[in-house]
């Protein structure tokens, strides 16, 4: 990396700053001989329900798994129906395959990014049993809304978190709104664990409970050869539960310096032709998982931050309605028009907790260059 190169994420640095502090806590998980289901994911999700605002969290081994036990814990299954994006990680709808249920696309608010209420309220059908929001790049989706359309139709809403650490919406912690959450700790996540790692956060002891069996291949609670329900093994280890608590200890403050570089840009992008992220309304915030732009050349724009050793990706160039593996299901690009615009928009430029004003600064005159 030249002295002049901003990264897309700055892992190495983050984790340097707590070596010794994460070296410590794995070393004692791994000696202590409890690999799995010990003291360290007991206290761990104690402390994470805690920091989210739910009675319980059940951890698992990535946010993937998190969002299928968390359906299944909610009664979801064979034949049902599930609204979501199409503009999320493959995740997302693969997690909703795995339970026997079927997604069924609503098409994105163009200002958030997020799924439009208006065309979850178009897409309800006879077999609609659920809606799986996200909350893309860490901008919570319209909950308020959400809730209110679930409540008139007897829906459950499983929030997708995966990019949402400590954001809020309403006053309320994203994961904390609905029946229940699904969070992803992979390595480059707000929280990330060294490794894979998962959670589902909830106010409900029946789907805590359901997670908790659905993650340890079923089994009953409290007994050790039966098994109540066909789960599997999505169990989080004791190491990786070790490592995120060091971690979770700086997560606001972690937050706190993503809004500020956040701030940092809104301030240093004025005047140029692009889209910044859309700001939240009072009782909102948002956690700045990635700082996604949209920007007309958006791929010339991308090869000069390229040359100019300015990391940058899109998030996400396909959308599900056109990836490979559901090319059967005969999905029309034309019914998700502004999932479609954005895929060819939006970009996403250097956002991590440690980078500095003149690093942003750096990244905001390249951009301009390139528009003058």
């Amino acid at each position: 990396m030249t002295e002049q190169s901003v990264p897309l994420f700055n892992l190495a640095e983050q984790h340097d700053s707590l070596k010794q502090e994460i070296n410590d806590a794995a070393v004692k998980a791994l000696n202590s001989m409890k690999w799995l289901l010990g003291p360290e994911t007991e206290a761990f999700e104690k402390e994470f329900a805690q920091m989210i605002g739910t009675k319980y969290a059940v951890s698992c081994s990535s946010g993937a798994s998190a969002i299928q036990i968390a359906l299944a814990a909610a009664g979801i299954g064979k034949g049902d129906e599930v609204i979501t994006t199409p503009f999320t990680f493959v995740a997302t709808t693969t997690s909703v395959s795995l339970t026997g249920a079927n997604f069924i696309f609503a098409d994105i608010n163009p200002a958030t990014y997020n799924i439009d209420a208006k065309d979850i309220k178009r897409k309800i059908a006879k077999k609609t049993k659920a809606i799986l929001p996200v909350h893309l790049y860490g901008y919570p989706a319209d909950m308020p809304e959400i809730m209110k359309i679930a409540k008139e139709h007897n829906l459950k809403v499983i929030e997708d978190c995966a990019q949402s650490h400590l954001a809020m919406c309403g006053g309320v912690m994203t994961g904390a709104i609905s029946n229940a959450g699904a969070f992803s700790f992979y390595p480059s996540k707000n929280l990330g664990a060294c490794g894979d790692a998962g959670a589902v956060t909830t106010n409900d002891e029946h789907i805590a409970d359901l997670c908790r069996s659905l993650r340890h291949s079923g089994r009953a609670k409290d007994k050790a050869y039966e098994y109540d329900h066909e789960g599997s093994t999505l169990r989080m280890d004791e190491v990786q539960a070790a490592i995120l608590r060091v971690k979770m200890r700086h997560l606001k403050q972690w937050t706190e310096n993503r809004n500020r570089v956040a701030a940092l840009y809104a301030k240093n992008l004025r005047g140029i032709p692009i889209t910044p992220p859309p700001q939240t309304p009072a009782g909102w915030s948002q956690s700045f998982y990635v700082y996604t732009i949209r920007a007309e050349k958006r791929d010339a724009l991308m090869e000069h931050l390229k040359k100019n050793n300015i990391g940058c990706a899109v998030y996400y160039p396909v959308p599900l309605y056109k990836q490979p593996v559901y090319k059967e299901l005969n999905f029309k690009a034309e019914d998700y028009p502004h999932a479609e615009r954005a895929a060819r928009e939006v970009v996403s430029i250097p956002m991590f907790p440690e980078m500095t004003e003149e690093q942003v600064q750096r990244v905001c005159k390249v951009i301009r260059s390139f528009y003058e």
